[in-house]
């Protein structure tokens, strides 16, 4: 991204992040041809019937269709209603006095409806488009290190929004990973910003001094503020993978950008803020098509998938990664040497990870043991509440014997 913004001169965030953003509308390719075949095996189902109906209907004299009217009246015309598994096990429960529901476990929540997913979708890409083009705005405007190392502070809006809506508990233990992940980004970025100075790269700015870093700063702060917003916001709505569409989810985000956000192109083109003007380099086109692809389109199925399998806190310090592992691939592509200040970065940066990661499956694990401390115990309560009644029942039956038949 820095590379299209600054080594390219083409300085579109916005541009740039509706196309991140549109490529999103290509998950809805899957739904639509399930829901177009669905639609074509229950007509080809609908014909199919209504032959076997005109077949009963029509059928010759002393066959079943009326020689046996009861045989012509299940080929062609059945409707009587069949008892379901959890009809019989209502049954079994209503004939030996019990209420007690099997095997449903109610403390689930059901799917997301279309309409709701339609919803979630709808705030998620305004928050994720804000939070995006925030990002990539920030690189026009301040260096590469500073909007790296604000934009790590989203650690602290994602722990902070997440205790406030209880999907997070606040713990010194994650406090200190979240700053042991903050200190290491800033130690990275400040050892790749003060060997770019010395080689005369600037960082990657190109000798070129922001032009203005105090506004590139802000919204490098304000792009980890709606980060924490809408990953505590998913996690919230969403809660685990199972009760989600995420092709569908996604598909709506990329329609609602391609719908609702393109008017902005007229609005930051009549007033100067980014001229709108496709890019004319080949090598360009390509970039952006790849960063799609790969940069949006995959990394954030997984990352959505990852934080509804764990926490937000979780991939919120896995994606402080990306920060050493980018230079470290200088390391290997380019023969790169870094130093000192890299490497203890590095470090601090996985020991936050793994360090939040520890907690997280501590809290699962006593999670575990506090649920299956409370269904033995509700177990234990319908076998004793089973016996009483039995004994009641028992001792209905001795007294009833015990007492004279009245004439």
């Amino acid at each position: 991204m820095n590379n299209i913004f600054a080594g390219q001169n083409y300085n579109k965030p916005f541009f740039v992040t509706y196309i991140n953003t549109a490529s999103f509308s290509f998950y809805l390719l899957g739904p639509l041809f399930r829901h177009r075949r669905q639609i074509f095996g229950q007509r080809s189902g609908s014909r199919k019937q209504s032959a076997e109906h005109k077949n009963v209907t029509t059928g010759h004299y002393g066959s079943t269709g009326l020689g046996n009217p009861i045989a012509g009246y299940d080929q062609g015309h059945d409707r009587s209603p069949t008892l379901s598994p959890v009809d019989d096990t209502d049954s079994a429960s209503l004939e030996h006095g019990s209420t007690q529901t099997v095997d449903l476990p109610c403390h689930e929540e059901p799917p997301l409806t279309y309409r709701e997913i339609a919803d979630l979708s709808f705030t998620f890409c305004i928050l994720w488009f804000a939070a995006n083009w925030a990002t990539n705005a920030s690189l026009a405007y301040t260096t590469v290190a500073s909007s790296t190392i604000l934009a790590s502070m989203s650690g602290f809006f994602t722990l902070a929004i997440g205790a406030l809506l209880k999907t997070e508990t606040l713990s010194l233990m994650k406090f200190v990973a979240v700053c042991m992940s903050v200190a290491g980004v800033a130690l990275v970025s400040e050892s790749d910003r003060g060997e770019g100075s010395s080689s005369g790269d600037d960082g990657g700015q190109g000798g070129i001094e922001p032009a203005a870093p105090l506004f590139g700063d802000f919204l490098a702060l304000m792009s980890a503020f709606f980060y924490g917003c809408y990953t505590v916001l998913l996690k919230h709505r969403i809660q685990n993978e199972s009760r989600v569409n995420m092709s569908l989810f996604f598909g709506f985000v990329g329609l609602f950008n391609i719908v609702l956000l393109w008017p902005m192109f007229g609005v930051l083109h009549w007033t100067g803020v980014e001229p709108f003007e496709l890019p004319s380099d080949s090598k360009v086109i390509w970039m952006i098509v790849v960063n799609a692809i790969i940069g949006t389109f995959v990394s954030d199925y997984l990352w959505l998938l990852s934080m509804l399998m764990t926490s937000p806190l979780v991939v919120t310090l896995g994606l402080s990664l990306t920060i050493p592992l980018a230079l470290l691939g200088d390391v290997v592509g380019y023969g790169r040497v870094l130093g000192l200040g890299y490497w203890i970065g590095a470090a601090l940066v996985l020991g936050g990870f793994f360090g939040v990661n520890g907690v997280a499956l501590s809290e699962r694990n006593e999670q575990e043991r506090e649920e299956e401390v409370a269904i033995r115990s509700a177990a234990s309560c319908t076998t004793a509440a089973v016996a009483a009644s039995a004994l009641v029942a028992e001792e209905r039956a001795e007294r009833a014997e015990r007492e004279p038949l009245i004439p």
